[in-house]
């Protein structure tokens, strides 16, 4: 950890915040919408599922191999390279390249994506001391969810299978540059990578684990059939940006008064009760009708992304709970490459089965899912005795194994580092 950072001006952090809200504006527009341009182009449910499962084995390649390049050239030669290949890669898109070359192009924007979100955190993390990285990452989740938000906003109007789509997306992605490359504020020392390890992230706390796999399997999968569940009711595609940006917004704004609930009950039992409401809203999802109120969808979709998100910031901190102070970075470094995982795994699953079954066919899946991690949560709700320790909830972020080096967990200072999350 940097505990001994340096206390620089607001503009010290406002300069990496602003790199990373800019890009996420673009990535919010680009994944919206990334679903109906392959419809529109004549890809099955089954397309759409692999092209948004080789993006997320790229961003695991990104959070694992990164650090290398990262540590070769400097940080700002690496985020500018990373954004560059990302936005030319986002344009040859609109050559409309054969699947297999889509599938690649997607592989290599998600381990630039990855990459540049090392560059932001461990920049943000040499700029931040320990009494305030709380407040900071408070921050951090605020814009990147808000600015996700924004970007899927835009594209209400948007073609999906035209050009714009794709300029936009690149032009948002190379702009990212300019708070990040043209305004000099020290660049930050890498810190050794904490490696995979898996095996040893299940035995501290395999609840811990299986809640963020359950996040990546269900909530990352619903990034690529949310807007095929629209196409299936026959909505326009106006209210689809509209009801998936509930789903994020949902995330972003549920994930604190449950937090907050969080430190004051066992956390098994609230992922319990969690799970089981998860696998009621999908119960009612498959209710719906096209013609059911609008403002039923937008409560529907913004409980399905506050309680699916909520999942891995829940697991996150019941596994350092269990854990020594020693292991959190591993740890939770480890827990976001099992989020990956199943970012990867759940759409590919589930997509290859929607051109045949329909979209409801996730909510069944989310059902199943749910049901499977209730039974294993009560399993363990009375098999272990609550943990003797308990750490604050802090809402992450998902996007780099680096946001874990600047958690408040370390006490180097010798402040308590918990007054501000």
């Amino acid at each position: 950890m940097n505990a001994a950072a340096p206390t620089l001006s607001p503009w010290s952090v406002a300069s990496p915040l602003a790199g990373g809200a800019l890009h996420a504006v673009g990535s919010g527009l680009f994944h919206t919408l990334l679903p109906l341009r392959l419809v529109a182009d004549g890809q099955g449910a089954d397309a759409v599922g692999l092209v948004v499962g080789v993006e997320g084995v790229g961003f695991i390649l990104g959070c694992i191999g990164s650090v290398r390049l990262i540590r070769s050239v400097g940080e700002v030669r690496a985020y500018a390279a990373l954004s560059a290949i990302s936005a030319t890669l986002i344009l040859c898109l609109g050559l409309d390249p054969h699947l297999a070359l889509f599938m690649a192009i997607q592989a290599v924007i998600g381990f630039a994506n990855a990459g540049q979100a090392v560059v932001i955190e461990s920049w943000i993390n040499a700029m931040v001391s320990n009494v305030h990285r709380g407040r900071v990452l408070t921050l951090y989740v605020l814009v990147l969810g808000l600015f996700y938000g924004l970007g899927q906003l835009l594209a209400t109007n948007l073609d999906p299978a035209g050009h714009p789509m794709l300029m936009i997306t690149a032009g948002f992605y190379v702009i990212a540059l300019a708070p990040v490359t043209a305004i000099w504020v020290g660049e930050p020392q890498l810190h050794v990578p904490v490696g995979v390890r898996l095996f040893r992230t299940f035995a501290i706390s395999p609840i811990g684990a299986l809640a963020c796999l359950m996040t990546g399997l269900i909530s990352s999968t619903f990034a690529s059939v949310g807007p095929l569940y629209g196409l299936q009711m026959n909505f326009t595609q106006q209210t689809i940006v509209f009801l998936m940006a509930a789903t994020q917004l949902g995330a972003l704004f549920l994930q604190f008064p449950l937090g907050y609930l969080s430190d004051r009950v066992d956390r098994r039992a609230m992922m319990l009760w969690l799970s089981l409401s998860l696998a009621l809203v999908c119960g009612v999802f498959l209710l719906m009708r096209a013609d059911s109120p609008f403002w039923l969808y937008l409560i529907l979709f913004s409980l399905f992304g506050g309680i699916s998100e909520i999942f891995y910031p829940l697991g996150v901190a019941h596994a350092n709970d269990k854990a020594d102070p020693a292991d959190f970075v591993m740890l939770s470094s480890n827990l976001l490459l099992i989020w990956a995982f199943g970012g990867a795994v759940g759409p590919a699953i589930v997509t290859a089965g929607v051109g045949s079954f329909g979209a409801d066919l996730f909510f069944w899946y989310g059902i199943g899912l749910s049901a499977l991690f209730a039974g294993y949560a009560l399993f363990r709700l009375y098999r272990q005795p609550p943990a003797r320790k308990r750490e604050h909830f802090v809402a992450y972020p998902q996007t780099s194994p680096m946001v874990y080096e600047w958690t408040p967990h370390d006490q180097a200072d010798g402040s308590d580092g918990k007054a501000d999350t």
